[in-house]
């Protein structure tokens, strides 16, 4: 047994919490107390502790005692024990926050003196489950342990800590610290706290109680002065020889209660935004993989707000909770036909290829698509379910969803808010095959009869089944709450609408992307290596192709721009030429001095906005320098084509407010985010490999995500 000073070296630092734990105090961890100078400068009682907690700027109501100090040696209160959890084979506790330790703590006195006789096992989990860690775990007091509410696995043991080691602050291991309470207060019950025995002029001082186990013994000195000696051969011996040479035992200091008192304004604020996490290829190969994944921008969702904005979500009452969402796993979808059609030849690849890339196939089948969106349709209607129950008060405050897709995940969740009805990409495929039929008729009349015939039936089939999606979603829609955000990691969505026939409408809505009765705001957010990720703008306007996507923000960066603020760049192979015609400009204008009145009111705006158009780019760049079509770039050509189209369908020009800068006014709001590729070894090949399973840690989209849900934030980051 280690009873000298369990847990040495803690890790205040974020990845040496547990999940879930550095989000949910309010004060400062006892680590983050040993771990701090000012902790080095103080003696080790427990008044100095607490004086240590004001020192370190904590709130004002954090103190060591909710009640005057004790003078006598009394049973402990609530507010004196802490709970603790760690995982089996784990060996540092983690303390429950006050709130969370003093409701168990309630709960374990109820059931320590009604007992649960009479009752059922059934009746005895449902009375004592309670809510724990920000909402997301569950506590079994009589079975001692605590587990996840909203998905499976990541158990944890419980334990309650009524004495401590000192230093670390961790706690005795139960069934010794029960036999040491029993004997402590069968001693000192009573007496004076500052009670002290008296010391001879030479020697130790004598000890008045003492409890040997098999491996250790505790002496007290006084009722505040324990010490723990072990009882090992090589410890006596040690000691043996210390004392013929004059020099006391010495052993580790044991405590008495935590050093911070249980409080019950010690919680995390009510949540306000509910975040699903959904999951895309893959997951078959790993099951917990978006449970980690969940927690890796939960983990980095709160070290952003603790650095960034500390006090917002206290101040605010405000608060993001992400609950991962599973659909794969419940899935019978082919049944093993597909392994059984695999060749044991390179075998765990093709493994690795049917868990994972086998999803799009799955889905892009008209046999499979519905049991995958029906899955994680009922996966999202359970959690929130479960969630309101366990938070009544959410609904009622106004709480708002958001959800955050990665990879198939993003098409998935984008044809459930959409209601998209994939009867119509059949209806255009069976006429496509009617109209092959038709031309290889040739001039058969009665072929040619038979094949409108069967054009009208499908088109009354389609009109037919339209309908009844529409009616049935307006009377159930698929999803019971309503999504604020759907935030796209990696997501092939943009080839998915193309390959349906979605094109560019020249009109800056995004109504053919996103219905106009869907409130929904849609991110598209990837890394510039990511393979898998397509961009969604162009098919709103042709010409954002040219356009760069938006560049998400570093989150340690100083006076963010807010990104409504940022203006459109269009790609460095177009700035060279809108340069050159800045210039012809200049030129151009002092030319028309000799023009009448009017014309030289009106000519140099003119011309600013022919020169700000593609097309005015194109037409001055073939008049200036007289280039033939074969001698301008692809670039110029494809602007030509782009501008000649838009004045056919909007005869208003697109403006440009400088020359490398697209004004996207015609455009409802930016769809596409892109990360800042970082140097090094990260970049190339390596980074194509990896850039698609990164967005979970990347601190970067955790603070753009932060500042969605909470768009005041953003005025706080402002130059």
């Amino acid at each position: 047994m280690n009873f000298s000073s369990p847990g040495d070296g803690i890790n205040s630092d974020l990845n040496g919490e547990s999940p879930g734990y550095f989000h949910e105090r309010l004060y400062p961890s006892v680590d983050s107390l040993i771990n701090s100078d000012s902790f080095e400068e103080i003696d080790s009682d427990t008044n100095s502790i607490a004086e240590s907690v004001a020192s370190l700027g904590t709130p004002p109501r954090c103190r060591k005692y909710l009640y005057p100090k004790k003078e006598y040696v009394d049973h402990l209160q609530p507010e004196e024990i802490r709970w603790f959890y760690k995982r089996e084979g784990d060996k540092k506790w983690l303390p429950f926050i006050g709130y969370d330790s003093l409701r168990i703590e309630c709960r374990y006195r109820v059931q320590q003196q009604n007992g649960t006789d009479g009752l059922s096992e059934a009746e005895i989990a449902d009375l004592d489950l309670i809510l724990v860690r920000g909402g997301l775990y569950e506590v079994d007091v009589p079975n001692a342990n605590c587990k996840p509410v909203y998905w499976s696995g990541d158990q944890y043991k419980i334990m309650r800590g009524t004495w401590f080691y000192d230093q670390t602050w961790q706690p005795v291991e139960e069934g010794f610290a029960t036999q040491i309470e029993t004997e402590y207060l069968s001693t000192f019950l009573g007496h004076r706290l500052d009670e002290m025995s008296k010391a001879p002029v030479k020697g130790p001082r004598p000890v008045v109680l003492n409890i040997r186990f098999t491996d250790f013994y505790i002496e007290w000195n006084s009722p505040v002065d324990a010490f723990m000696f072990s009882d090992s051969a090589s410890s006596r011996l040690i000691r043996a020889v210390g004392h013929k040479l004059g020099v006391q035992k010495t052993g580790s200091r044991v405590h008495r209660g935590y050093c911070l008192e249980a409080m019950m304004d010690d919680k995390p604020t009510d949540i306000s935004h509910l975040i699903f996490v959904v999951h895309g290829i893959g997951q078959k190969m790993d099951t917990g993989h978006i449970v980690r994944c969940a927690q890796e921008l939960r983990d980095r969702m709160h070290y952003v707000t603790a650095k960034l904005f500390p006090n917002f979500e206290h101040n605010e009452n405000r608060r993001a909770e992400f609950l991962p969402v599973e659909w794969r796993s419940s899935l019978k979808l082919d049944g093993d036909t597909v392994e059984s059609l695999t060749p044991q030849k390179m075998r765990g690849i093709r493994t690795m290829l049917n868990a994972s890339a086998m999803d799009v196939l799955y889905y892009s089948s008209p046999l499979y698509r519905s049991e995958i969106t029906r899955s994680l349709e009922a996966e999202l209607n359970r959690l929130y379910k479960m969630f309101c129950e366990r938070h009544p008060y959410f609904e009622p405050n106004g709480g708002k969803v958001s959800i955050v897709a990665h990879s198939l995940g993003c098409v998935i969740t984008y044809d459930i808010i959409t209601g998209w009805n994939p009867i119509t990409l059949y209806d255009q495929y069976v006429s496509s095959v009617i109209d092959e039929e038709r031309e290889q008729a040739g001039g058969s009349q009665e072929v040619q009869s038979e094949l409108d015939k069967a054009k009208h039936r499908v088109n009354e089939v389609e009109s037919v089944l339209n309908n009844i999606h529409n009616k049935q979603l307006q009377q159930s829609p698929p999803l019971s709450f309503e999504v604020e955000n759907l935030f796209c990691l990696g997501s092939p969505l943009g080839v998915f609408l193309a390959l349906r026939g979605v094109r560019p409408q020249a009109k800056g809505t995004l109504d053919h992307i996103i219905p106009k009765h869907i409130s929904t705001r849609l991110f598209n957010i990837y890394h510039p290596s990511d393979p898998v990720a397509y961009r969604l703008e162009p098919l709103v306007l042709k010409h954002y192709s040219t356009v760069h996507p938006l560049v998400i923000h570093r989150y340690d960066t100083a006076d963010k721009t807010p990104y409504t603020q940022i203006q459109s760049k269009a790609f460095a192979a177009f700035q060279g030429s809108s340069e050159v015609l800045s210039e012809k400009a200049e030129t151009d204008s002092v030319d028309s001095a000799s023009c009448s009145t009017a014309s030289k009111e009106s000519s140099p705006t003119r011309k600013r906005i022919a020169l700000n158009t593609v097309g005015g780019w194109f037409n001055s760049i073939t008049k200036s320098m007289s280039m033939d079509e074969e001698g301008m770039s692809a670039e110029l050509k494809m602007f030509n084509r782009l501008e000649k189209e838009a004045e056919k369908r909007d005869p208003t020009p697109l403006m440009a407010n400088s020359h490398d800068n697209i004004d996207h006014t015609d455009l409802e709001y930016r769809l596409d985010y892109t990360l800042q590729e970082s140097g090094g070894i990260t970049r190339g090949y390596i980074s194509v490999v990896t850039s698609h399973t990164s967005y979970w840690t990347n601190r970067d989209i955790a603070c753009f995500i932060l500042t969605q849900l909470h768009p005041s934030l953003q005025e706080k980051q402002l130059p």
